[in-house]
């Protein structure tokens, strides 16, 4: 098969195997003949992706009706009511917000450590969320949220981007057809350069720091590729002038396969160093980067290097290296937020069960130092 068909149905194939979205910025998926628009709200500027969150929704008038944004005081209100992405919403208070007739859904974009507290409360009010990562620090409060989730019959999706990137569906496809053979090897990099003192002070009152704020989304990634692992090992060394575990590295032992999830918050060019590599008995597959929202002089988007080697032909691919440029999103978001949508109005099946969601947020604890691994019991 030749690279350009296999990247128009391998990508297809690929996502509709866990439901991922493969949109476009600029021509998202038009919305089914009669799709009845949800009303939704966003509940918090203060996160870090809040902004680029709205900024989505925004780009996706064919699916949802932005109905007001609350902050989560006055004061961030008066901070952020100018920022261009809020421009013409109408502002609520917290609770007035949620009193909005006929809303639907909602994207929670708190303070991380409000993020469980506030979507507890939707979800007793039976909204729909997108809640960002990372889901709490501790197991009892994402069980908290699950059993209200669980019981008002709402459809909770965290912020775990990576869901729906292009690349990682790839190579959950690789891995899922057997591909790469057993799969024994992972090595997973999100690392960035973050200098600024008031950021590194904040992130600092995280245990786990960069691995618990930006790890989170690997490793997501690695528990839906390989499931339950039987051993979680942290690695770190926080900076000796701020205390923030910015130079972390979290091992995930599996029967017969190592994952490596490693967070720099020191590297120079860290966003564009950036990658995954995953290497089993019949292949390998090297995505470098993993994402890339920049755009050359010309203005056209940086593609993202794929490099797949078999040593086996395959249903789509003879043996051999085969190297490829795959265009990324222009919106990190659109995958997700289109999901999140289909899922709702049930014109698309959420693979991600509640339980699964458990399971991630407990890898995500370990493999930040919150809690001992106990190999997914309990």
């Amino acid at each position: 098969m030749q690279r350009r068909h296999f990247m128009q149905a391998g990508l297809a194939m690929g996502a509709a195997a866990m439901g991922g979205s493969l949109l476009h910025a600029e021509n998202p998926a038009p919305a089914a003949d009669g799709f009845r628009k949800i009303k939704i709200a966003q509940i918090g500027v203060r996160h870090e992706h809040a902004s680029g969150k709205m900024n989505t929704l925004k780009m996706l008038p064919q699916y949802y009706e932005i109905v007001g944004i609350a902050a989560e005081s006055p004061e961030e209100q008066k901070k952020h009511e100018n920022d261009g992405c809020y421009q013409g919403l109408k502002w609520y208070s917290r609770d007035e917000i949620l009193q909005i007739p006929d809303l639907e859904a909602v994207a929670v974009e708190t303070e991380m450590t409000e993020l469980i507290p506030t979507a507890v409360r939707c979800a007793e009010r039976g909204l729909h969320m997108h809640v960002d990562k990372p889901l709490g620090q501790s197991m009892e409060e994402i069980t908290k949220l699950v059993d209200a989730c669980r019981k008002n019959n709402v459809l909770m999706q965290p912020g775990y981007m990576f869901r729906t990137n292009q690349g990682f569906r790839l190579l959950h496809k690789a891995v899922k057809n057997g591909w790469l053979g057993e799969v024994h090897d992972i090595a997973l990099d999100m690392c960035r350069n973050d200098t600024s003192p008031g950021f590194r002070k904040w992130l600092a009152t995280y245990r786990g720091g960069g691995m618990y704020d930006f790890g989170s989304h690997l490793v997501d990634f690695v528990v839906e590729l390989l499931g339950s692992p039987q051993e979680i090992h942290v690695f770190e060394k926080p900076d000796p002038t701020d205390g923030l575990s910015d130079n972390t590295l979290s091992v995930m032992l599996y029967e017969k396969a190592i994952a490596e999830v490693r967070v720099s918050l020191r590297k120079i060019d860290g966003f564009s160093r950036r990658r995954m590599a995953a290497f089993g008995t019949k292949g390998s597959f090297v995505l470098d980067p993993i994402e890339n929202w920049g755009r050359d002089a010309s203005g056209k988007m940086i593609p993202l290097n794929v490099c797949l080697t078999l040593a086996e032909d395959n249903e789509e691919f003879k043996k051999g290296t085969h190297h490829w440029k795959l265009e990324p999103f222009t919106d990190r978001y659109i995958g997700q937020l289109t999901d999140l949508a289909m899922f709702i109005r049930g014109q698309k099946e959420n693979p991600y069960s509640l339980e699964h969601e458990l399971l991630v947020q407990k890898a995500i604890l370990a493999a930040s130092g919150y809690i001992p691994w106990d190999g997914g019991q309990g």
